[in-house]
């Protein structure tokens, strides 16, 4: 790199200087003398005109840069400075570099490239930082240029505060395409705003790293990426948390409907980060804090004595939390949070199962800085992404393990699987195979009985070391994936199911023991399936220890995730159809299947010989017929045929753009259908009066379809015959 030295030269020219400074000196004397009445006259310097930026395509000099994300980067002339993290037992470059390929959507002469070796963690990337906290107000998608070594490799991009990494929300975007430019768009939200100063990019995330990859990108830029709708509500609980069974006595409880409450100050401080509503599902009060960065709840006018306790309770139940924490707070003695005699410990709930109420049960021995807890004055929660989720909290307390229940109060959970799909052993639910023996003549110590529990008959291992189910006629449960089992004990510490035929061959799988609550285990055959001949299942073997109750025994074969069969063909007359996409007309053409601002994966796959769209991870998508919009004017219907096994609600949109045929919103139209709760597992078609789309008062220029899907982004649906009609 050329260097610029700023020392000169000097010569030895000292006399002639001083007889010229003298001169000089005498002559401002002179001027001065002249002059010390007047104002100084006008200064003479001329500020430099400033060096214009280089045009494109001149030369730069490359620097380190701060980016502004809002302005983009193109590293033409810089970069900011990245830090790495997950090495493990390999490394990364990242350099930049002349364009690998100067062809299709990216032909500046600099990208960067980033070279990851094998053996390092899937989850490992780059970070930098922002000069600035990103505004996500007017423009909320972030587009990256990409060139991958091949298709569907994950991006995932991440925002952060610097300062506190619990400020965080990550969006993922897949490759399509190998060895080309594409260019992935990654959806934010207005609420987003202000939150974070770093970016941090994953290539190729959670993917196997067994070998060198080198993926190169460019252009970081923000738009406003077409329709961007807030994130959509994650939704609530429909069912209570399930019901404690601890005897009361050994309870300290702050809030159930179960229980008598102690007195608790606030569940909200004034210096809380969250939104608090009071609410009840199906008659039970809930505690529900959305926006949560953390909450504090205070008993300090009565602390409370959980010195006689053995654990902390709680359920909670969220669709969007990735992290949970609880933190308790001791006062000491004193009463008053001085840091004198206080002392704490916080416990941390990594990606806590969604969309159900899940019973947290943690020994106050975890809470290890809880040196004393004879004044406990503060409970705090804390969620992730900071400020971004909502938690909904009930059955909080403190309890001694000596009140734990020896019985459940609740029967097992209802199976859901049609009958069609299931080999039952033993369930309310279903027809039980006939003839089997629950306590065959084995020789085994356990006790077994059956009892009723809440008007749901189960079976009662007491005193467990092994226990047989003898079938009266072999099973073939080969046709079947999974076996079922829920249990629930109070006080064993292990449990195993064996599967047996003939020989005797067997192989035992093992729980992972929950007290006090019913866990539903889901159970691969394949764990059985070396050892055991799955067409000639003759028993069933628990061994373990404690006192079991058992309930819905059964195999089964979990719902198709995708069709078998074609969508029905359709029967209107071609003359009365304006076709996108259906192998049984002729369609128009069509711009794109999958815009760039879309937020799903497309894939063009056959189906029993039929063409398909298939978009997983929607949560929404747009197809676009711009270049030639449709005219619908003498259409009566929009239809089309859809498939899914995970959709909750899909949701149909139609954009008119209006005679200028631009996205201006001028004269453009629009209106969106919803289909709550489709069947699942089938082909449904949809055949909807375009009357019904109230607020397509035109529809001469139809240039948009959007499908969305719920729950956003988790969701699988599979797409043909997409037509208007008459």
């Amino acid at each position: 790199m050329k260097k610029h030295n700023n020392k000169k030269n000097l010569n030895s020219t000292r006399l002639p200087i001083l007889f010229l400074l003298t001169a000089i000196g005498i002559l401002g004397t002179i001027i001065s003398c002249e002059t010390e009445d007047d104002l100084p006259p006008p200064s003479a310097y001329v500020p430099p005109e400033p060096e214009p930026e280089p045009e494109p395509g001149e030369d730069c000099t490359f620097s380190t840069i701060v980016p502004e994300l809002a302005d983009g980067m193109d590293f033409e002339c810089g970069g900011p400075e990245v830090t790495f993290f997950g090495e493990k037992d390999g490394s990364f470059t990242l350099d930049y570099v002349e364009n690998p390929d100067p062809s299709g959507i990216n032909t500046s002469e600099t990208v960067v490239e980033y070279t990851q070796t094998a053996d390092i963690e899937p989850w490992a990337g780059f970070f930098f930082d922002l000069a600035s906290k990103v505004d996500f107000n007017e423009m909320q998608t972030v587009k990256i240029k990409v060139y991958s070594p091949a298709a569907d490799q994950i991006v995932l991009m991440k925002f952060e505060d610097k300062t506190d990494n619990s400020i965080a929300k990550e969006v993922q975007a897949t490759t399509t395409v190998a060895n080309e430019w594409e260019e992935l768009s990654f959806v934010f939200s207005p609420s987003d705003s202000d939150k974070f100063d770093r970016m941090i990019l994953f290539f190729d995330f959670n993917g196997e790293k067994s070998a060198e990859t080198t993926h190169y990108f460019d252009d970081i830029e923000m738009s406003e990426g077409g329709e961007v709708e807030e994130p959509v509500e994650t939704g609530e609980p429909t069912a209570t948390a399930p019901d404690p069974t601890i005897d009361p006595l050994e309870v300290v409880s702050l809030f159930s409907d179960v229980y008598t409450n102690v007195a608790v100050d606030t569940w909200r401080t004034d210096w809380s980060d969250a939104t608090l509503e009071d609410i009840e599902i199906e008659g039970d009060a809930v505690k529900k804090y959305s926006e949560l960065s953390f909450v504090g709840v205070e008993a300090v006018s009565s602390t409370i004595d959980a010195t006689n306790m053995t654990h902390f309770r709680t359920d909670i139940w969220t669709g969007d939390a990735t992290e949970f924490r609880i933190k308790l707070v001791d006062f000491g003695a004193d009463g008053a949070f001085d840091g004198g005699d206080d002392v704490e410990h916080e416990i941390v709930i990594e990606a806590p199962t969604q969309q159900e109420w899940v019973t947290l049960d943690i020994p106050l021995s975890d809470f290890t800085g809880l040196t004393t807890r004879g004044n406990i004055a503060q409970l705090i929660f804390v969620g992730a992404p900071s400020g971004a989720n909502t938690v909904f909290v009930d059955n909080v307390f403190f309890y001694n393990e000596a009140g734990v229940s020896n019985a459940p109060t609740s029967g097992a959970p209802a199976p859901t699987l049609a009958e069609a799909n299931v080999i039952s052993v033993f369930s309310d639910a279903y027809t039980d195979v006939a003839g089997t023996d629950y306590n065959p003549n084995w020789g085994q110590a356990t006790m077994v009985t059956q009892e009723e529990i809440a008007g749901n008959n189960t079976l009662k291992y007491e005193n467990l070391n092994y226990q047989g189910t003898q079938f009266a006629a072999p099973l073939d449960v080969s046709g079947t994936t999974m076996v079922h089992v829920d249990y629930w004990t109070p006080d064993s510490s292990e449990l195993n199911l064996s599967l047996i035929s003939p020989g005797p061959a067997e192989i035992p799988y093992s729980f992972d023991i929950t007290n006090g609550e019913w866990v539903s285990e889901d159970i691969p055959l394949t764990a059985f399936s070396d050892v055991v001949d799955l067409t000639d299942v003759i028993q069933l073997k628990f061994d373990g220890n404690g006192t079991i109750y058992l309930d819905n025994i059964y195999f089964y074969s979990p719902p198709a995730t995708e069709p078998t069969a074609a969508a029905p063909t359709p029967t209107v007359a071609e003359a009365d159809v304006i076709s996108l996409f259906s192998n049984a007309y002729t369609n128009v053409s069509i711009d794109t299947w999958r815009t760039d601002w879309s937020v799903a994966t497309l894939e063009d796959i056959m189906i029993d010989g039929n063409d398909v769209k298939k978009y997983s991870d929607l949560n929404f998508v747009g197809i676009e017929s711009v270049a030639t919009p449709i005219d619908a004017t003498e259409m009566t219907h929009f239809h089309t045929d859809v498939w899914t096994a995970d959709a909750t609600e899909i949701r149909i949109k139609l954009v008119d753009f209006g005679a200028d045929g631009a996205f201006d919103g001028g004269d453009d139209v629009e209106h969106e259908i919803t289909i709550a709760n489709p069947e699942q597992n089938t082909w449904i078609s949809l055949d909807i009066p375009l009357s019904e789309f109230v607020g397509l008062t035109t529809k001469a220029n139809i240039a948009q379809l959007i499908y969305v899907g719920q729950p956003a982004g988790s969701t699988t649906v599979f797409v043909d015959n997409v037509y208007f009609h008459k």
